[in-house]
């Protein structure tokens, strides 16, 4: 098999099985486990994956038996290698429930799912997991992603989820945020019984931070002259976002001490890890002594930072443009909840509806 393929053991002692290289439908080198330690089993593999790539090189074939484990490995290493901790961690959460659903209806090989398998796991996620719509959806956009990158590397000719209806979303979670008195009273607990802390829930609030933006935050992304914060790998971008810092962020930043390239670190000095949890606990502390109910998550710091925007007077475009919203639509969904200018002039109709008590 050498030349075309090889079945090898790995030399750094991190896998106990035989593993195969070879040339996919598109001349990329593949890796993969063969999950057994006989030789002769993992040749069978690897001729039955050059027989399969053969075929489907020369037209022969247009769906790849390939097990759907042992593309998805190949997926997730590919966005790996190229996307940040939260893109990746979304799409390994998906294609481990998809998993999960193929097991228990004996499905296994790519070749196997189909537009009738997608709609079918989108109904399991529904009515079994009882999954919102937004959630089941966002399944729906992954598994779309997954095969377009199958598509692209010969494994199949057309997309099974492409036609698959999304699910019409009236549960959506209300957007939750802090009215103006509730940011004071948060803000005055944060500083007396957090003091470390407070700086960040600051920055949360004046700037609409997504978390791992905020916990990447260098000094050397700040231009305290210009007022500028620069977000190095903003979500879904690959040019770096700014954002306009107000007068008082400026010296509550300036006045912290640089003990590291990271603006905000652990009480011990390093970096914040991704999967940190006390700024989480923290945060449940405060809303929990302001007896805040409007929010109970991080996120919703940037949620609170939209609705004050509107709260001043920004339009959709400009609150679209500060949140960094590549689609005006998800912008006109908080525009929906948080319209006190509308409120405001709403008011009006008190004087020619007059509604007794």
């Amino acid at each position: 098999m050498r030349g075309l393929g090889e079945v090898y053991k790995r030399t750094d002692g991190r896998s106990p099985f035989l593993w195969i290289k070879y040339y996919d439908a598109n001349g990329k080198r593949r890796r993969e486990s063969t999950g057994t330690m006989d030789k002769k089993m993992a040749e069978q593999i690897l001729k039955r994956r050059l027989l399969e790539f053969d075929s489907l090189r020369n037209g022969l074939k247009t769906e790849s038996d390939m097990p759907y484990e042992v593309f998805s490995e190949q997926f997730l290493r590919h966005y790996k290698a190229r996307y940040g901790f939260e893109t990746v961690k979304s799409h390994t959460s998906i294609v481990n429930e998809f998993k999960r659903f193929l097991n228990l209806i004996g499905v296994s090989l790519l070749s196997e799912i189909t537009p009738a398998i997608i709609n079918k796991y989108i109904t399991y996620l529904r009515e079994a997991k009882k999954n919102r719509a937004n959630t089941c959806n966002n399944h729906l956009k992954n598994l779309h992603t997954q095969f377009t990158f199958a598509i692209n590397n010969g494994l199949l000719t057309k997309n099974p989820a492409k036609d698959c209806p999304k699910v019409e979303v009236n549960d959506a979670k209300p957007k939750g945020a802090l009215s103006a008195d509730d940011i004071q009273r948060f803000l005055k607990i944060a500083r007396k019984r957090y003091p470390f802390y407070y700086p960040i829930y600051c920055t949360f609030l004046s700037t609409g931070l997504r978390f791992t933006e905020l916990i990447n935050l260098k000094w050397v992304d700040l231009d305290f002259e210009g007022k500028i914060l620069r977000v190095m790998k903003p979500k879904g971008k690959k040019k770096p976002d700014y954002i306009s810092m107000p007068d008082d962020l400026v010296g509550l930043l300036k006045s912290l001490p640089r003990k590291s390239e990271y603006v905000f670190t652990s009480e011990k000095g390093a970096p914040f890890s991704y999967r940190t949890r006390k700024l989480i606990r923290r945060l449940k502390k405060i809303i929990e002594e302001a007896e805040i109910k409007s929010i109970s998550t991080i996120h919703e710091l940037r949620h609170t930072y939209c609705s004050q925007l509107f709260n001043i007077g920004f339009s959709t475009r400009e609150a679209q443009r500060a949140m960094r919203h590549a689609d005006l639509n998800i912008t006109e969904g908080y525009a929906h909840i948080f319209m006190p200018e509308y409120n405001k002039k709403i008011k009006r109709l008190d004087k020619v509806v007059k509604i007794g008590t």
